[in-house]
Protein backbone atom coordinates (compact mmCIF):
# COMPACT_ATOMS: atom_id res chain seq x y z
CA UNK A 1 0.00 0.00 0.00
CA UNK A 2 2.88 2.34 0.91
CA UNK A 3 4.39 1.96 -2.60
CA UNK A 4 0.94 2.25 -4.29
CA UNK A 5 0.67 5.36 -2.44
CA UNK A 6 4.16 6.94 -3.10
CA UNK A 7 3.39 5.85 -6.59
CA UNK A 8 0.49 8.07 -7.03
CA UNK A 9 1.70 11.11 -5.17
CA UNK A 10 4.24 10.96 -8.34
CA UNK A 11 2.50 9.95 -11.05
CA UNK A 12 -0.58 11.43 -10.45
CA UNK A 13 -4.67 9.52 -9.12
CA UNK A 14 -4.69 6.71 -12.16
CA UNK A 15 -7.89 5.69 -11.29
CA UNK A 16 -11.26 7.86 -11.76
CA UNK A 17 -15.44 6.90 -11.15
CA UNK A 18 -16.91 8.85 -13.24
CA UNK A 19 -17.33 8.10 -16.96
CA UNK A 20 -18.88 9.94 -19.98
CA UNK A 21 -22.03 8.14 -20.80
CA UNK A 22 -21.32 4.91 -22.79
CA UNK A 23 -22.75 4.53 -26.36
CA UNK A 24 -24.41 0.79 -26.55
CA UNK A 25 -23.84 1.05 -30.38
CA UNK A 26 -19.44 1.53 -30.22
CA UNK A 27 -17.58 -1.27 -30.15
CA UNK A 28 -15.22 -2.08 -27.25
CA UNK A 29 -11.62 -2.98 -27.72
CA UNK A 30 -9.22 -3.92 -25.15
CA UNK A 31 -6.45 -1.31 -23.49
CA UNK A 32 -3.48 -4.13 -23.44
CA UNK A 33 -1.42 -5.04 -20.62
CA UNK A 34 1.52 -3.73 -21.31
CA UNK A 35 -0.60 -0.57 -22.24
CA UNK A 36 -2.75 -0.10 -19.58
CA UNK A 37 -0.27 1.11 -16.52
CA UNK A 38 0.02 3.71 -13.89
CA UNK A 39 2.75 4.78 -15.43
CA UNK A 40 1.14 5.56 -18.92
CA UNK A 41 -2.52 6.24 -18.25
CA UNK A 42 -1.59 10.13 -17.62
CA UNK A 43 0.76 10.13 -20.09
CA UNK A 44 -0.66 12.56 -22.44
CA UNK A 45 1.38 14.42 -25.60
CA UNK A 46 1.87 16.30 -28.04
CA UNK A 47 3.95 16.60 -31.46
CA UNK A 48 4.01 19.70 -32.94
CA UNK A 49 6.31 19.72 -36.18
CA UNK A 50 7.26 22.75 -38.30
CA UNK A 51 6.87 22.56 -42.01
CA UNK A 52 8.74 25.92 -44.13
CA UNK A 53 5.99 25.34 -46.45
CA UNK A 54 2.22 25.94 -46.46
CA UNK A 55 0.28 23.04 -46.50
CA UNK A 56 -3.03 22.14 -47.21
CA UNK A 57 -4.61 21.70 -43.73
CA UNK A 58 -7.91 19.97 -45.81
CA UNK A 59 -6.01 17.83 -47.60
CA UNK A 60 -4.12 16.40 -44.15
CA UNK A 61 -7.13 16.42 -42.42
CA UNK A 62 -8.76 14.16 -45.32
CA UNK A 63 -6.20 11.65 -45.65
CA UNK A 64 -5.66 11.40 -41.70
CA UNK A 65 -9.62 10.39 -41.66
CA UNK A 66 -9.51 7.70 -44.59
CA UNK A 67 -6.66 6.20 -42.16
CA UNK A 68 -8.50 5.67 -39.44
CA UNK A 69 -11.63 4.77 -41.11
CA UNK A 70 -9.73 1.75 -42.16
CA UNK A 71 -10.62 -1.52 -39.82
CA UNK A 72 -8.08 -2.03 -37.45
CA UNK A 73 -6.89 1.50 -37.35
CA UNK A 74 -10.61 2.27 -36.11
CA UNK A 75 -9.14 1.71 -33.02
CA UNK A 76 -7.60 4.86 -33.18
CA UNK A 77 -10.84 6.92 -33.16
CA UNK A 78 -12.35 5.08 -29.82
CA UNK A 79 -13.41 6.98 -26.92
CA UNK A 80 -10.96 5.95 -23.59
CA UNK A 81 -13.47 4.55 -21.15
CA UNK A 82 -12.85 2.27 -17.91
CA UNK A 83 -14.51 -0.36 -16.95
CA UNK A 84 -15.73 -1.88 -13.56
CA UNK A 85 -12.89 -3.48 -12.69
CA UNK A 86 -11.20 -0.41 -12.75
CA UNK A 87 -9.29 -1.47 -16.51
CA UNK A 88 -8.97 0.87 -19.07
CA UNK A 89 -11.26 -0.09 -22.55
CA UNK A 90 -11.43 1.85 -26.27
CA UNK A 91 -15.06 2.42 -27.61
CA UNK A 92 -15.17 2.69 -30.61
CA UNK A 93 -18.50 4.12 -32.88
CA UNK A 94 -19.98 2.37 -35.13
CA UNK A 95 -19.80 5.04 -37.95
CA UNK A 96 -17.38 9.09 -37.72
CA UNK A 97 -19.82 11.64 -37.67
CA UNK A 98 -19.32 15.35 -37.17
CA UNK A 99 -20.77 15.04 -33.78
CA UNK A 100 -18.65 11.96 -33.08
CA UNK A 101 -15.61 12.54 -35.25
CA UNK A 102 -12.45 10.08 -35.73
CA UNK A 103 -10.11 12.72 -34.09
CA UNK A 104 -10.46 16.22 -32.90
CA UNK A 105 -9.55 18.87 -35.38
CA UNK A 106 -8.70 22.73 -34.98
CA UNK A 107 -7.07 24.93 -37.73
CA UNK A 108 -5.54 28.48 -37.16
CA UNK A 109 -4.47 30.93 -39.53
CA UNK A 110 -2.14 33.72 -39.15
CA UNK A 111 -1.66 35.93 -42.24
CA UNK A 112 1.87 36.97 -41.57
CA UNK A 113 4.90 35.01 -41.92
CA UNK A 114 6.03 32.79 -38.78
CA UNK A 115 8.74 35.22 -38.21
CA UNK A 116 6.45 37.88 -37.60
CA UNK A 117 4.94 36.24 -35.00
CA UNK A 118 5.48 36.93 -31.15
CA UNK A 119 5.79 33.48 -30.06
CA UNK A 120 5.87 31.69 -33.26
CA UNK A 121 9.60 33.48 -34.41
CA UNK A 122 11.13 32.52 -31.11
CA UNK A 123 11.22 28.40 -32.07
CA UNK A 124 14.47 27.24 -31.94
CA UNK A 125 16.90 27.68 -34.76
CA UNK A 126 20.12 25.58 -36.11
CA UNK A 127 23.55 27.04 -35.47
CA UNK A 128 25.02 27.23 -38.39
CA UNK A 129 28.84 26.18 -37.13
CA UNK A 130 29.28 26.38 -33.69
CA UNK A 131 26.97 24.80 -30.52
CA UNK A 132 24.94 27.01 -29.21
CA UNK A 133 21.90 27.27 -26.54
CA UNK A 134 18.28 27.89 -27.28
CA UNK A 135 15.32 28.40 -25.44
CA UNK A 136 12.82 26.07 -24.51
CA UNK A 137 9.94 28.18 -23.54
CA UNK A 138 6.81 26.50 -21.78
CA UNK A 139 4.28 29.21 -24.38
CA UNK A 140 5.54 26.99 -27.23
CA UNK A 141 2.67 24.42 -26.25
CA UNK A 142 0.13 26.78 -26.88
CA UNK A 143 1.17 26.65 -30.80
CA UNK A 144 0.70 22.96 -30.89
CA UNK A 145 -2.05 22.37 -27.97
CA UNK A 146 -5.51 23.62 -28.87
CA UNK A 147 -8.14 24.62 -26.34
CA UNK A 148 -10.01 21.41 -24.32
CA UNK A 149 -7.77 19.00 -25.64
CA UNK A 150 -7.45 16.29 -23.11
CA UNK A 151 -4.73 16.78 -20.95
CA UNK A 152 -4.83 13.64 -18.41
CA UNK A 153 -6.84 10.26 -17.98
CA UNK A 154 -9.66 11.98 -16.13
CA UNK A 155 -10.29 14.51 -18.97
CA UNK A 156 -10.67 11.41 -21.54
CA UNK A 157 -13.11 9.25 -19.32
CA UNK A 158 -15.06 12.38 -18.53
CA UNK A 159 -15.93 13.57 -22.14
CA UNK A 160 -16.47 11.92 -25.81
CA UNK A 161 -13.39 13.00 -26.85
CA UNK A 162 -11.41 11.16 -29.34
CA UNK A 163 -7.82 9.66 -28.17
CA UNK A 164 -6.08 11.87 -30.94
CA UNK A 165 -6.30 15.87 -31.84
CA UNK A 166 -4.93 17.40 -35.02
CA UNK A 167 -3.95 21.08 -34.64
CA UNK A 168 -2.49 22.82 -37.56
CA UNK A 169 -1.25 26.35 -37.54
CA UNK A 170 -0.80 28.42 -40.80
CA UNK A 171 1.16 31.11 -41.80
CA UNK A 172 2.17 33.01 -44.90
CA UNK A 173 5.33 30.77 -45.58
CA UNK A 174 5.49 27.93 -42.80
CA UNK A 175 2.77 25.08 -41.12
CA UNK A 176 2.87 23.82 -37.80
CA UNK A 177 1.40 20.50 -37.63
CA UNK A 178 0.72 18.71 -34.13
CA UNK A 179 -1.16 15.48 -33.10
CA UNK A 180 -1.69 15.05 -29.21
CA UNK A 181 -1.74 11.42 -28.13
CA UNK A 182 -2.09 9.55 -24.76
CA UNK A 183 0.83 7.38 -24.50
CA UNK A 184 -1.76 4.29 -23.83
CA UNK A 185 -2.79 4.04 -27.28
CA UNK A 186 0.79 4.25 -29.24
CA UNK A 187 4.36 4.57 -28.78
CA UNK A 188 6.73 6.06 -30.87
CA UNK A 189 7.22 2.99 -33.48
CA UNK A 190 3.69 3.48 -33.05
CA UNK A 191 3.52 7.06 -34.15
CA UNK A 192 6.07 6.29 -37.06
CA UNK A 193 3.70 3.39 -38.49
CA UNK A 194 0.61 5.99 -38.28
CA UNK A 195 2.94 8.83 -40.27
CA UNK A 196 3.62 5.93 -43.02
CA UNK A 197 0.16 5.51 -43.36
CA UNK A 198 -1.13 8.76 -43.52
CA UNK A 199 1.40 9.85 -46.15
CA UNK A 200 0.51 6.85 -48.29
CA UNK A 201 -2.98 7.71 -47.71
CA UNK A 202 -1.91 11.54 -48.42
CA UNK A 203 -0.66 10.51 -51.78
CA UNK A 204 -3.52 8.50 -52.89
CA UNK A 205 -2.08 5.14 -51.85
CA UNK A 206 -4.59 3.94 -49.22
CA UNK A 207 -4.46 0.52 -50.61
CA UNK A 208 -0.70 0.05 -49.77
CA UNK A 209 -1.21 0.87 -46.18
CA UNK A 210 -0.24 -2.05 -43.96
CA UNK A 211 -2.89 -3.85 -41.79
CA UNK A 212 -3.17 -3.07 -38.24
CA UNK A 213 -2.14 -6.20 -35.79
CA UNK A 214 -3.14 -4.88 -33.10
CA UNK A 215 -6.86 -3.90 -32.54
CA UNK A 216 -8.20 -7.31 -30.86
CA UNK A 217 -5.59 -9.29 -30.03
CA UNK A 218 -2.88 -8.51 -27.78
CA UNK A 219 0.36 -9.41 -29.54
CA UNK A 220 2.15 -9.47 -26.27
CA UNK A 221 -0.22 -11.29 -24.37
CA UNK A 222 2.22 -14.31 -23.75
CA UNK A 223 5.39 -12.49 -23.03
CA UNK A 224 6.83 -14.05 -20.36
CA UNK A 225 4.89 -16.87 -20.52
CA UNK A 226 5.96 -18.75 -23.46
CA UNK A 227 7.38 -21.99 -22.20
CA UNK A 228 10.55 -21.71 -24.68
CA UNK A 229 11.66 -19.08 -22.95
CA UNK A 230 12.32 -19.89 -19.48
CA UNK A 231 15.93 -18.43 -18.88
CA UNK A 232 16.88 -15.86 -16.24
CA UNK A 233 16.66 -11.71 -16.29
CA UNK A 234 20.68 -10.84 -16.45
CA UNK A 235 19.98 -8.52 -13.80
CA UNK A 236 17.89 -10.59 -12.04
CA UNK A 237 19.95 -11.23 -9.01
CA UNK A 238 20.20 -7.36 -8.56
CA UNK A 239 16.63 -6.64 -9.21
CA UNK A 240 15.21 -4.33 -6.29
CA UNK A 241 12.65 -6.15 -4.11
CA UNK A 242 10.70 -6.48 -0.74
CA UNK A 243 12.11 -3.72 1.93
CA UNK A 244 14.73 -2.48 -0.62
CA UNK A 245 11.54 -0.87 -2.45
CA UNK A 246 10.66 0.97 0.82
CA UNK A 247 14.68 2.44 1.08
CA UNK A 248 14.90 3.03 -2.78
CA UNK A 249 11.80 5.95 -2.38
CA UNK A 250 12.42 7.30 0.27
CA UNK A 251 16.24 8.08 -1.58
CA UNK A 252 13.88 9.38 -4.49
CA UNK A 253 11.74 10.74 -2.21
CA UNK A 254 14.39 12.77 -1.24
CA UNK A 255 15.92 13.45 -4.30
CA UNK A 256 12.51 14.66 -5.81
CA UNK A 257 12.99 17.48 -3.06
CA UNK A 258 16.43 18.04 -3.74
CA UNK A 259 15.72 18.50 -7.66
CA UNK A 260 12.20 20.36 -7.59
CA UNK A 261 12.68 22.01 -11.14
CA UNK A 262 13.81 21.48 -13.89
CA UNK A 263 16.04 24.13 -16.57
CA UNK A 264 14.86 23.36 -19.89
CA UNK A 265 17.15 24.15 -22.88
CA UNK A 266 18.44 23.32 -25.98
CA UNK A 267 22.17 22.92 -27.04
CA UNK A 268 22.97 22.53 -30.59
CA UNK A 269 26.11 20.48 -31.11
CA UNK A 270 27.87 20.03 -34.43
CA UNK A 271 28.50 16.80 -36.20
CA UNK A 272 32.47 17.26 -35.30
CA UNK A 273 31.70 17.08 -32.01
CA UNK A 274 29.73 14.58 -31.71
CA UNK A 275 31.98 12.47 -34.01
CA UNK A 276 34.77 13.57 -31.62
CA UNK A 277 32.74 12.29 -28.49
CA UNK A 278 32.81 8.88 -30.08
CA UNK A 279 36.46 9.06 -30.85
CA UNK A 280 37.80 9.40 -27.87
CA UNK A 281 35.32 6.45 -26.56
CA UNK A 282 37.01 3.93 -29.02
CA UNK A 283 40.54 5.57 -28.77
CA UNK A 284 40.39 4.93 -24.80
CA UNK A 285 39.06 1.48 -25.77
CA UNK A 286 41.49 0.11 -28.38
CA UNK A 287 45.23 1.04 -26.24
CA UNK A 288 45.64 -2.65 -25.39
CA UNK A 289 43.57 -4.48 -27.87
CA UNK A 290 41.29 -3.79 -31.36
CA UNK A 291 38.71 -1.56 -29.50
CA UNK A 292 35.17 -2.94 -29.43
CA UNK A 293 32.33 -1.69 -31.22
CA UNK A 294 30.30 1.23 -29.65
CA UNK A 295 28.05 3.71 -31.78
CA UNK A 296 27.79 7.25 -31.47
CA UNK A 297 24.65 7.11 -29.07
CA UNK A 298 26.55 4.75 -26.85
CA UNK A 299 29.47 7.57 -26.39
CA UNK A 300 27.25 10.29 -26.60
CA UNK A 301 24.58 8.87 -23.43
CA UNK A 302 28.18 8.08 -21.78
CA UNK A 303 29.27 11.67 -22.08
CA UNK A 304 25.82 12.94 -20.75
CA UNK A 305 26.57 10.50 -17.79
CA UNK A 306 29.28 11.65 -16.90
CA UNK A 307 28.29 15.58 -17.64
CA UNK A 308 25.07 14.90 -15.17
CA UNK A 309 26.60 13.21 -12.84
CA UNK A 310 29.72 15.00 -12.13
CA UNK A 311 26.83 18.24 -11.81
CA UNK A 312 24.63 16.24 -9.28
CA UNK A 313 27.05 13.69 -7.44
CA UNK A 314 29.74 15.35 -4.70
CA UNK A 315 33.29 13.88 -5.34
CA UNK A 316 33.82 11.11 -3.39
CA UNK A 317 30.03 9.94 -3.48
CA UNK A 318 29.87 5.49 -2.80
CA UNK A 319 26.29 5.66 -4.98
CA UNK A 320 25.76 4.09 -8.27
CA UNK A 321 24.53 5.47 -11.26
CA UNK A 322 22.41 3.39 -12.99
CA UNK A 323 21.97 4.16 -17.05
CA UNK A 324 18.44 2.99 -18.19
CA UNK A 325 17.65 2.38 -21.98
CA UNK A 326 13.93 1.80 -23.83
CA UNK A 327 14.42 -0.23 -26.57
CA UNK A 328 11.94 -1.22 -28.79
CA UNK A 329 10.44 -4.90 -28.96
CA UNK A 330 9.28 -5.42 -32.75
CA UNK A 331 11.80 -7.18 -34.33
CA UNK A 332 13.92 -8.67 -31.62
CA UNK A 333 10.85 -10.58 -30.69
CA UNK A 334 9.38 -12.67 -33.11
CA UNK A 335 7.63 -14.84 -30.78
CA UNK A 336 5.56 -11.66 -30.01
CA UNK A 337 5.81 -9.58 -33.55
CA UNK A 338 6.30 -12.35 -36.03
CA UNK A 339 5.03 -10.00 -39.13
CA UNK A 340 7.66 -7.31 -39.97
CA UNK A 341 6.79 -3.55 -39.67
CA UNK A 342 6.45 -3.47 -43.86
CA UNK A 343 3.71 -6.05 -43.68
CA UNK A 344 1.38 -4.84 -40.88
CA UNK A 345 1.50 -2.38 -37.84
CA UNK A 346 1.62 -3.17 -34.31
CA UNK A 347 -0.13 -0.23 -32.87
CA UNK A 348 1.01 -0.43 -28.93
CA UNK A 349 3.11 -0.11 -25.86
CA UNK A 350 5.80 -2.11 -26.86
CA UNK A 351 9.15 -0.89 -25.54
CA UNK A 352 11.05 -2.60 -22.80
CA UNK A 353 14.37 -0.91 -20.63
CA UNK A 354 18.20 -2.37 -20.28
CA UNK A 355 19.87 -1.08 -17.75
CA UNK A 356 23.77 -0.20 -17.07
CA UNK A 357 25.25 0.11 -13.64
CA UNK A 358 28.76 2.25 -13.40
CA UNK A 359 30.29 3.83 -9.79
CA UNK A 360 29.76 7.35 -9.40
CA UNK A 361 33.52 7.75 -8.40
CA UNK A 362 34.47 5.98 -11.72
CA UNK A 363 33.17 9.30 -13.13
CA UNK A 364 34.18 11.54 -10.60
CA UNK A 365 37.93 9.97 -10.36
CA UNK A 366 37.58 9.89 -14.53
CA UNK A 367 40.68 9.03 -16.44
CA UNK A 368 40.99 9.62 -20.21
CA UNK A 369 39.72 5.62 -20.29
CA UNK A 370 36.54 6.69 -18.53
CA UNK A 371 34.33 7.63 -21.58
CA UNK A 372 34.84 4.37 -23.24
CA UNK A 373 34.46 2.68 -20.26
CA UNK A 374 30.94 3.50 -19.41
CA UNK A 375 29.98 3.62 -23.34
CA UNK A 376 30.73 0.08 -23.84
CA UNK A 377 28.95 -0.51 -20.41
CA UNK A 378 25.85 0.84 -21.98
CA UNK A 379 26.50 -1.19 -25.32
CA UNK A 380 27.35 -4.61 -23.37
CA UNK A 381 23.68 -3.72 -21.53
CA UNK A 382 22.21 -3.91 -24.69
CA UNK A 383 23.82 -7.22 -26.17
CA UNK A 384 22.67 -8.90 -22.88
CA UNK A 385 19.22 -7.64 -21.86
CA UNK A 386 17.59 -7.14 -25.77
CA UNK A 387 17.91 -10.59 -26.77
CA UNK A 388 14.49 -13.03 -27.32
CA UNK A 389 15.11 -14.48 -24.04
CA UNK A 390 16.02 -11.42 -21.86
CA UNK A 391 12.55 -10.12 -23.27
CA UNK A 392 10.30 -12.41 -21.92
CA UNK A 393 12.13 -12.43 -18.67
CA UNK A 394 11.80 -8.65 -17.99
CA UNK A 395 8.36 -9.29 -19.31
CA UNK A 396 7.67 -12.08 -16.24
CA UNK A 397 9.38 -9.47 -14.01
CA UNK A 398 7.32 -6.89 -15.36
CA UNK A 399 4.08 -8.97 -14.61
CA UNK A 400 5.17 -9.35 -10.76
CA UNK A 401 6.27 -6.05 -10.19
CA UNK A 402 2.82 -3.92 -11.16
CA UNK A 403 1.07 -6.62 -9.63
CA UNK A 404 2.74 -5.65 -6.07
CA UNK A 405 4.00 -1.89 -6.38
CA UNK A 406 2.09 -0.52 -10.08
CA UNK A 407 5.55 0.08 -11.43
CA UNK A 408 8.11 -1.87 -13.52
CA UNK A 409 11.34 -3.80 -11.93
CA UNK A 410 13.99 -1.93 -10.64
CA UNK A 411 17.73 -2.88 -10.85
CA UNK A 412 21.10 -1.76 -9.01
CA UNK A 413 21.30 0.07 -5.44
CA UNK A 414 18.50 1.22 -3.66
CA UNK A 415 20.30 4.78 -3.18
CA UNK A 416 21.01 4.81 -6.83
CA UNK A 417 21.20 7.62 -9.34
CA UNK A 418 19.64 6.77 -11.92
CA UNK A 419 19.29 8.51 -15.58
CA UNK A 420 16.84 7.18 -17.99
CA UNK A 421 17.28 6.82 -21.67
CA UNK A 422 15.13 5.99 -24.68
CA UNK A 423 16.25 3.83 -28.16
CA UNK A 424 13.65 3.99 -30.55
CA UNK A 425 14.40 3.68 -34.27
CA UNK A 426 11.79 6.06 -35.69
CA UNK A 427 9.05 7.65 -35.00
CA UNK A 428 5.97 10.39 -36.32
CA UNK A 429 8.46 13.10 -38.07
CA UNK A 430 10.81 10.04 -39.20
CA UNK A 431 7.95 8.78 -41.66
CA UNK A 432 6.01 11.92 -42.88
CA UNK A 433 6.32 12.81 -46.33
CA UNK A 434 3.81 15.61 -46.77
CA UNK A 435 4.41 16.91 -50.13
CA UNK A 436 1.36 16.32 -51.92
CA UNK A 437 -0.31 18.87 -49.32
CA UNK A 438 2.03 21.82 -49.94
CA UNK A 439 0.76 24.52 -51.78
CA UNK A 440 3.25 27.49 -51.79
CA UNK A 441 7.08 25.58 -50.91
CA UNK A 442 9.40 28.25 -49.49
CA UNK A 443 13.11 27.90 -49.12
CA UNK A 444 15.93 30.13 -47.52
CA UNK A 445 19.38 30.00 -46.94
CA UNK A 446 18.78 30.16 -43.04
CA UNK A 447 16.26 27.34 -43.39
CA UNK A 448 17.19 24.36 -46.21
CA UNK A 449 14.24 22.51 -47.34
CA UNK A 450 11.83 21.62 -44.49
CA UNK A 451 12.38 21.84 -40.51
CA UNK A 452 10.76 19.79 -37.96
CA UNK A 453 10.16 20.82 -34.47
CA UNK A 454 8.87 19.01 -31.32
CA UNK A 455 7.24 19.21 -28.16
CA UNK A 456 5.71 17.11 -25.84
CA UNK A 457 3.51 17.37 -22.99
CA UNK A 458 2.34 15.27 -20.31
CA UNK A 459 -0.47 16.48 -18.10
CA UNK A 460 -0.35 20.38 -17.81
CA UNK A 461 3.27 20.25 -17.55
CA UNK A 462 4.67 20.93 -21.33
CA UNK A 463 8.51 19.99 -22.19
CA UNK A 464 9.79 21.41 -25.94
CA UNK A 465 12.46 20.56 -28.30
CA UNK A 466 13.17 22.13 -30.95
CA UNK A 467 14.47 19.82 -34.06
CA UNK A 468 15.43 20.26 -37.65
CA UNK A 469 15.73 19.51 -40.55
CA UNK A 470 18.45 20.14 -42.79
CA UNK A 471 22.57 19.87 -42.91
CA UNK A 472 22.03 19.76 -38.99
CA UNK A 473 19.53 17.57 -37.09
CA UNK A 474 19.07 18.52 -33.15
CA UNK A 475 19.69 16.30 -30.08
CA UNK A 476 17.60 18.32 -27.11
CA UNK A 477 18.02 17.86 -23.50
CA UNK A 478 15.91 18.67 -20.72
CA UNK A 479 18.54 18.18 -17.74
CA UNK A 480 19.11 22.20 -18.00
CA UNK A 481 22.67 20.83 -18.09
CA UNK A 482 23.27 19.22 -21.26
CA UNK A 483 21.47 19.82 -24.39
CA UNK A 484 22.65 18.02 -27.47
CA UNK A 485 22.43 18.61 -31.38
CA UNK A 486 23.84 16.55 -34.42
CA UNK A 487 23.96 16.53 -37.86
CA UNK A 488 24.69 12.90 -38.35
CA UNK A 489 22.42 10.78 -40.34
CA UNK A 490 20.58 9.99 -36.21
CA UNK A 491 18.85 11.82 -34.54
CA UNK A 492 20.34 12.20 -30.53
CA UNK A 493 17.60 13.59 -27.95
CA UNK A 494 18.18 14.33 -24.03
CA UNK A 495 14.66 15.24 -22.51
CA UNK A 496 13.99 14.61 -18.69
CA UNK A 497 10.14 13.89 -17.35
CA UNK A 498 9.46 16.51 -14.22
CA UNK A 499 6.46 14.58 -12.37
CA UNK A 500 5.27 17.48 -9.98
CA UNK A 501 1.40 16.55 -9.28
CA UNK A 502 -1.86 14.75 -11.32
CA UNK A 503 -0.83 16.57 -14.28
CA UNK A 504 2.86 17.89 -14.52
CA UNK A 505 4.85 15.04 -16.26
CA UNK A 506 7.80 16.55 -18.41
CA UNK A 507 9.29 14.94 -22.19
CA UNK A 508 11.11 16.28 -25.06
CA UNK A 509 11.38 14.36 -28.07
CA UNK A 510 12.98 15.01 -31.67
CA UNK A 511 13.36 14.35 -35.33
CA UNK A 512 15.90 14.40 -37.56
CA UNK A 513 13.80 14.30 -41.10
CA UNK A 514 10.46 13.52 -42.26
CA UNK A 515 12.18 10.82 -44.86
CA UNK A 516 14.75 9.43 -42.40
CA UNK A 517 14.57 5.86 -40.62
CA UNK A 518 17.45 6.27 -37.90
CA UNK A 519 15.34 8.35 -35.09
CA UNK A 520 15.91 7.74 -31.84
CA UNK A 521 13.87 8.78 -29.01
CA UNK A 522 14.59 9.46 -25.06
CA UNK A 523 13.49 9.72 -21.68
CA UNK A 524 14.45 11.03 -18.56
CA UNK A 525 13.41 10.44 -14.97
CA UNK A 526 12.31 13.23 -12.55
CA UNK A 527 16.07 13.98 -11.26
CA UNK A 528 18.52 13.59 -13.92
CA UNK A 529 18.47 13.70 -17.95
CA UNK A 530 17.22 11.81 -20.41
CA UNK A 531 18.25 10.88 -24.05
CA UNK A 532 17.66 9.52 -27.27
CA UNK A 533 19.52 6.27 -28.58
CA UNK A 534 19.85 4.42 -31.79
CA UNK A 535 21.50 0.58 -31.46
Amino acid sequence: MVLQTIRRLVLGQTRSTTNYPIDPTDTVLPVFYFDDTPLLRNYVQCSTLRFNDVLDAAMLRESLSRVIALPGWKKLGGRVRMNSKDKLEIHVPETFSSQRPAFGFHHTTFDISIDEHPLASRLPKPAPDNPSIQEQNPEFSTLGVPPDTPLCLDDYLKSDHPQLTLHIVSFTDATLVSICWPHIAVDGMSLAHLGHAWSLSLAGRVSEIPPMMSANDDPMANAGRDSTFTGPHPLGKQQITGWQMYIFAFYYILGLLRWRTIESKVLFLPKTVVKEIRSQALSSLSKEHTAPFVSESDAIVAWLTIAVTSALLPKGSNRSVTIGNAYDLRGRAPSLFPVSGDKGAYIQNAVFPCWAIVPAKMIHGRDEDTLGSIALAVRRSIQEQTTEDSIHAQARLTRDSLEVSGIPPLFGDVDQFTIHFASVRAELAASLDFCPAIKTAFQSSEHQDSTRSVWNIQGSALAKSGINRGDRQPLASLSGKVLLHTDSPKLYLFGAIAPSCSRALMQSEGDVSARTAGQIDLNISRRMAVTTIED
